[in-house]
């Protein structure tokens, strides 16, 4: 028995927030501030990597909003078990799973209610998955893409039919309004079905981490007081603000590498991939990676100009737009179309993962 994605489903607050929300100095102020680590990238390499970034770089240089236009924002009230349960349901509609055939589910949250809590048990609960064992993923913005990975590997051995990854990235309430990276954020959370297939579906995944990169993207105060300790409010920054800007010189050749190392080991030649869903840290990421592998940027679909950067969910939410798109049926020829997801999550680890396609 062979796993493959069954489902997706998605949850975005209804409030929308457009950038005539921050004040008409925000530009000046945030060009001003000493907080740009998350903004800003490092000197541009000279390689094929670097020439690519550079050119989308220069392109938002002066944009205080770096491409985005608008962003969800979700309510105060809302946790973040709240907005995962809501995709999570919609996920389970789209595969036409009942809750309680679920066996696992598996969850990631930038923003835990309590620190170190797992969001998984009580989105089990709060859906109805009465006979399903939580757990957290913790992989930051890859971890959508490791839940994948371990889902197929639950279901091949036989030891689980059925699983349910949630993603949630209630950012918007993490960033001070000021912050120079507040509007490039935004709240979604989304959910994937994984279930039995004839077919292999989850084919293969390439990845790899680097520690060196660990305090690059962190949860961190003004102050260098550790979260445990009393302290002002946490916000997402860095404390090795020359590795943050490096991962946004990097990220096209990682995204790039990653993906093709994901072909090679599925044996499948990156002329075939017919989508590419990626993670969203800025506009352009998306198509400049599909640029560098060779592609057409129009097979990498972003969601950014509407949602802004949405941590794991934004593989899910691209994907969902590959299929309003039509990008996911089946071809002509009755072969599966060839989906490639790419993700890098704070820590820092990047992954790949291919998956073949075969329903609409």
């Amino acid at each position: 028995m062979k796993a493959t994605i069954v489902g997706m489903g998605e949850w975005l607050p209804e409030t929308i927030r457009s950038n005539d929300a921050w004040p008409s100095d925000f530009g000046f102020r945030a060009a001003a501030s000493a907080d740009r680590e998350l903004a800003d990238a490092a000197s541009i390499s000279e390689d094929r990597y670097g020439a690519i970034v550079a050119r989308h770089v220069a392109a938002e240089a002066g944009d205080p909003f770096l491409g985005s236009s608008r962003r969800r924002v979700a309510d105060e009230s809302v946790t973040s078990w709240d907005a995962e349960a809501m995709a999570a349901r919609s996920a389970l509609a789209d595969a036409r799973v009942d809750p309680h055939d679920v066996d696992f589910v598996f969850s990631w949250t930038l923003t835990p209610d309590r620190p170190g809590q797992v969001t998984a048990a009580r989105v089990a609960q709060a859906i109805g998955a009465s006979r399903a064992i939580g757990a957290g993923t913790p992989v930051a913005c890859a971890s959508g893409v490791m839940q994948l990975t371990l889902s197929a590997a639950l279901i091949e051995s036989g030891r689980a039919r059925f699983v349910l990854l949630t993603q949630s990235n209630l950012a918007v309430r993490t960033f001070p309004f000021g912050h120079p990276a507040s509007p490039s954020v935004g709240d979604a959370a989304t959910a994937f079905v994984v279930g039995p297939s004839e077919q292999p579906g989850i084919l293969a995944l390439a990845g790899v981490s680097h520690g060196d990169f660990h305090d690059a993207v962190v949860w961190r105060r003004q102050e260098e007081t550790p979260w445990y300790r009393a302290g002002g409010p946490m916000y997402l920054g860095s404390h090795d603000r020359a590795a943050a800007r490096q991962l946004v010189q990097d990220t096209v050749r990682f995204g790039a590498e990653t993906v093709t190392e994901a072909a090679r080991r599925s044996g499948v030649p990156l002329s075939a991939i017919d989508v590419l869903a990626c993670v969203q840290p800025r506009r352009w990421v998306p198509g400049a990676i599909a640029e560098a592998l060779g592609l057409k940027p129009e097979i990498a679909p972003q969601t950014f100009d509407e949602l802004a950067h949405l941590g794991a969910s934004g593989v899910v939410t691209n994907l969902l737009e590959a299929r309003r798109r039509g990008m996911l049926r089946g071809r002509r020829d009755g072969k599966a179309r060839t989906v490639c997801m790419y993700a890098q999550g704070a820590g820092f680890t990047r992954l790949a993962l291919l998956v073949r396609w075969g329903r609409d």
